[in-house]
């Protein structure tokens, strides 16, 4: 059937996703279902991976067929909801595009312009052809050049694929999309409280949210659990929570603020630290968190130095340090000049945030993911919540509860091949002095492939993911896939990083596999697991990642008896399948229950909390910590030097290197030349580029804001475009340092003059009829850059200009 704008409102909803997927005659039988007793129907639980919320769903099926998808009402940290990328988990799993069976490439020649010539092989000969290629490099004494690239995953299978395997087999290089997702805003929480983890927020008992970047309505973590603790914030207080959005672009979120403030791109820090120095010169200081002057005659006066003596801390420290170094000049006046935001809105802020208990601010990509200040960003935004109170309290910004699987039924084994080989340098950089504290540097690796830096990598297995597309100076990563002799990609479409691979192995979607996850960061003091499991049987020839991980552990065990013993018995008593793996792994949660498996498969969650706030931090003061000594000691461990910061592009020296303080912004192309800001967001609808090939996606793609879809936009102030001589609905170039893309103009009064925004997600030139052909891809002209101490990807520091196509 061909969706079109007219029966796709038509057909909203149920009947919208019956008609796309089956047909008329069939969507009237299945319509009718409850009324049919000769119709099968039933309610199945299981889980949507569209991000690391992990949201239970549960799913309506008719006669075997997928139908319905909605949120699971036993989910107390989603509210029973579901976000409009988790309805998308229809289209993707009756996706005619979808690959259906191993394929393996023809054509050596690789490139954007070559057909693969695919032609189908069966699982065993893709995985026989993987594993003897595994097994030179291991024979040879090389498993490090086996390289796993991580994508959307459950906590299951990456346990599986992207642990036990990589390490039975022997190699460090288990690289995820971490770093191009959102590490640094881990840093800010590392600095001052000593966690490096997702915050979570206690939306339901706020009163004020301030959030810096963030469009925590649309893409945040995990995003139903925001949309469904705001939306109880604002409905059931007799003071509803106001909220203040800060970023150059006017959002969907910002739309549904009580205000929006736009501020000069990558100057969210200095905003911060404006209001910090508000809230201390005025007294608004939360003293029984904070501490307190030990008399009257002391306080903090602009410009002044304090005594050290003369305070007294109560559950934080560094607080006269910040002050001393770099906070007693810095005054809103000169966060003004920096932000472009009026002083007087500044001090009113500031006094609205600490007067307005309890109050929190949120940290995303748009104010951290920047080369150099994007860190400081995150900790300046972060220890606002500290000033006035609102760290693990009731409203303010607190910590998920601990949720705990039941340990693997089986111990890893490791031969002296598989130790020595983990123990080689990673070709991220990962552990190095350049990226102290980073867990991983996903885009750096492209840049070392290139240059086979430490050494070659000669296999690549990547699943579900698509770096060739959603990375940074993406075309990289084309070069670097056309540099590795076999590259296995494990995946639902045939993607950009697909059509440089060798083989590809068509992966189980959401709704056919086995597994579990739970959310990273939250809304509210409840966490829990989902259980994923099949709603109905595999459409095609599939595995999932864990059944992957499974299957190739056992080849590889015909050659490796260390290998073998690491995953005989993975199902424990529950039998050596991912079903058995999932019940063993999930015992610690059904096992509690009075209908025991049987009851968490009906249910498909456990909730867990609610958590319990509790003034103890793991810093090396056991406080929170205005003054980092965490970095401190990392940087002691590490021996930084003046040099190493100048290539993680902080100016700052000295003590000031350990506090909240501003830098300004770097960039890629001169003012001169590129006058404008390249701000490249994402939407609700936006699965990393997985969903552009749902037509629901792709329809109401821009739709909020604009009315429109099937396409991305080029999107400028009026007066901007004017200057340039632009009219809205032109085409246009967008052109940087890196290239160009070609895109059309859309003028809006809620784009900050400097700046050019870009929705991500479009611009594929594969991955199937929906996504293909549709918009620009603004990865294409992103510089490369990184925020070091944590590995994050810069997204925002790359100038361009725009004129007519």
């Amino acid at each position: 059937m061909q969706v079109t704008r007219r029966n796709f409102i038509k057909g909203a909803g149920v009947a919208g996703a019956a008609m796309v997927v089956f047909g008329p005659v069939e969507l009237r039988t299945l319509m009718t279902a409850t009324a049919n007793a000769g119709l099968a129907e039933s309610w199945v639980a299981s889980g949507c991976n569209g991000c690391v919320g992990w949201c239970p769903v549960n799913v309506r099926v008719v006669n075997g067929k997928a139908v319905k998808i909605k949120g699971n009402p036993n989910s107390k940290w989603t509210g029973g909801q579901l976000c409009p990328r988790g309805l998308l988990n229809l289209q993707i799993l009756y996706d005619p595009d979808r690959v259906k069976a191993p394929l393996k490439r023809t054509n050596p020649l690789k490139g954007r312009d070559q057909d693969p010539g695919w032609v189908e092989i069966s699982w065993d000969e893709a995985l026989n052809t993987i594993a003897e290629n595994l097994a030179t490099l291991r024979d040879n004494g090389t498993p490090e050049r086996f390289a796993i690239f991580r994508g959307r995953y459950d906590t299951l299978s990456a346990d599986l694929l992207y642990g036990r395997l990589a390490k039975a087999y022997g190699t460090p290089n288990a690289i995820s999309h971490s770093a191009l997702c959102a590490e640094t805003t881990k840093s800010g929480n590392w600095y001052a409280a000593g966690r490096y983890a997702y915050s979570a927020f206690d939306f339901e008992d706020t009163a004020y949210i301030l959030s810096f970047g963030v469009a925590f309505l649309e893409a945040h973590r995990p995003t139903t659990g925001l949309l469904a603790a705001w939306a109880a914030a604002r409905g059931r207080r007799p003071h509803r929570v106001k909220t203040v959005v800060v970023d150059p672009r006017y959002s969907v979120t910002a739309a549904k603020a009580d205000e929006w403030i736009p501020i000069n791109p990558g100057t969210d820090g200095a905003l911060a630290l404006g209001m910090a120095h508000v809230i201390l010169t005025e007294g608004l200081w939360d003293r029984k968190f904070v501490g307190d002057f030990i008399s009257s005659e002391h306080g903090f006066i602009t410009g002044q130095e304090v005594d050290v003596a003369a305070w007294r801390d109560a559950y934080t420290a560094g607080l006269i340090d910040w002050w001393n170094i770099f906070l007693k000049d810095f005054t809103p006046a000169e966060a003004a000049r920096n932000t472009g935001i009026p002083e007087e809105t500044i001090v009113r802020l500031a006094e609205e945030f600490a007067t307005s208990k309890p109050a929190v601010t949120l940290r995303g990509r748009g104010s951290e993911a920047w080369p150099g200040n994007g860190t400081y960003n995150s900790y300046a935004i972060f220890v606002l919540n500290g000033l006035v109170g609102s760290v693990e309290v009731k409203g303010g910004i607190t910590h998920t509860p601990s949720v705990s699987y039941s340990p693997e039924p089986i111990a890893l084994s490791q031969d002296e091949v598989a130790k020595t080989g983990t123990a080689r340098p990673r070709i991220d950089e990962k552990g190095t002095v350049k990226f102290p504290q980073a867990d991983v540097i996903t885009n750096n690796a492209a840049d070392n492939i290139l240059k086979d830096y430490p050494y070659p990598i000669e296999v690549a297995l990547g699943w579900w993911n698509n770096w060739a597309f959603s990375a940074p100076g993406c075309t990289r990563w084309e070069e670097a896939l056309r540099r590795i002799p076999l590259v296995v990609h494990h995946t639902t479409h045939i993607s950009e990083w697909s059509v440089y691979s060798d083989i590809v192995l068509p992966a189980k979607t959401y709704l056919e596999k086995w597994g579990a996850g739970n959310p990273a960061g939250g809304a509210s003091f409840h966490a829990g697991a989902t259980l994923f499991q099949p709603v109905v049987e595999p459409l095609y020839d599939t595995r999932s990642e864990a059944e992957l991980a499974l299957e190739l552990g056992r080849k590889l065990g015909e050659f490796y008896p260390s290998v073998a013993k690491s995953f005989e018995g993975i199902g424990g008593r529950f039998g050596d399948t991912i079903e058995g793996y999932t019940k063993a792994r999930m015992e610690a949660f059904w096992k509690p229950l009075p209908g025991g498996w049987d009851e968490l498969r009906a249910k498909g969650t456990v909730n867990v909390g609610p958590y319990k706030p509790k003034w103890e931090f793991s810093t090396p003061s056991k406080k929170f910590e205005f003054f980092s000594g965490t970095l401190k000691e990392l940087f002691e461990k590490k021996k930084v030097t003046e040099k190493d910061l100048e290539t993680y592009r902080i100016n700052a020296r000295g003590d000031l290197v350990f506090v909240p303080h501003y830098e300004s912004p770097v960039f890629i192309g001169e003012a001169s030349k590129f006058p404008l800001v390249l701000i490249s967001y994402k939407n609700a609808l936006n699965q990393e580029g997985r969903s552009q090939n749902a037509p629901w996606a792709q329809e109401m793609y821009l739709a909020p804001l604009y009315g429109d879809g099937w396409t991305n936009f080029a999107e400028m102030n009026p007066a901007t475009a004017q200057k340039y001589g632009i009219s809205d609905g032109a085409m246009v170039y967008v052109e940087s340092e890196v290239g160009r893309v070609r895109a059309k103009a859309k003028l809006s009064e809620g784009i900050h003059p400097e700046v050019v925004a870009m929705c991500f997600g479009q611009g594929h030139w594969a991955y199937g009829q929906s996504a293909k052909g549709k918009g620009a891809n603004p990865n294409e002209i992103t510089g490369v850059m990184y925020e070091h101490i944590t590995g994050m990807a810069a997204y925002f520091n790359t100038r361009v200009k725009v004129y007519k196509a």
